[in-house]
């Protein structure tokens, strides 16, 4: 009867240190997983702002491109509106001109 109380004794020891060894596994394996986590987290933000990044620059491209072509549209007609007021200047002096002649 003293050896089957010894080795129930000695079976609830070796219990407890399986439950304890299976304690500090599992805070090991939940501090390694905060660690992922948080690693996964920072990798997830630098993602995030490389692709920011990128697409502020994209936006700032096809703004410059676009206002480009604006002022070149802009350019072209103060040239056409150059060349009309050359042409009615020029009519109107020689309008004035053949008034003066009496034409």
């Amino acid at each position: 009867m003293e050896d089957v109380i010894k080795q129930i004794v000695d079976a609830e020891k070796r219990a407890e240190e399986r439950i304890e060894r299976a304690k500090e596994e599992a805070k090991r394996i939940v501090l390694k997983a905060r660690e992922e986590a948080k690693l996964l987290e920072k990798n997830i933000v630098q993602e995030a702002e490389r692709n920011a990044e990128s697409l502020i620059e994209k936006a700032r491209l096809e703004g410059e491109e676009e206002a480009k072509k604006i002022l070149e549209a802009g350019d072209s007609e103060i040239e056409e509106l150059k060349v009309r007021a050359t042409n009615n200047f020029e009519k109107a002096i020689s309008a004035g001109i053949a008034l003066v002649r009496g034409g």
